[in-house]
């Protein structure tokens, strides 16, 4: 049988692929456009799991040596919603990304010289 001869509901393949409950707060934005664009920047196709922070985590994807999707609060290009579909589903479950800040005391000698 030819796939292209099947018929799919879409909307039922993708309950079903996307079946773990975070997945119900994740969008995916097929014209996302960041804060303060580049004049040459154009729009692309972004996964953000809306958890209501400042600065939801948007899906990315790491060519480097722990190879994978994870979350950060910067998102990568899936192309298409099709393939944003399918990078949601292996994605990992999602966790808090937003700046962090640090406190570090300084010692009297910065102190004094600041």
């Amino acid at each position: 049988m030819n796939i292209s001869e099947l018929s799919v509901d879409a909307s039922k393949l993708i309950l079903l692929i996307l079946d773990e409950s975070w997945h119900e707060k994740c969008e995916i934005i097929p014209d996302y456009m960041p804060k303060y664009p580049r004049e040459e920047t154009l729009p692309t196709v972004q996964v953000r799991y809306n958890d209501g922070s400042e600065y939801p985590p948007m899906l990315r994807y790491s060519k480097g040596p722990k190879q994978g999707f994870f979350w950060d609060i910067y998102g990568e290009d899936m192309q298409t919603v099709e393939l944003a579909i399918l990078a949601l589903s292996k994605a990992p479950t999602p966790h808090y990304v937003g700046p962090i800040t640090f406190t570090i005391p300084l010692s009297e000698r910065e102190v004094v010289n600041a």
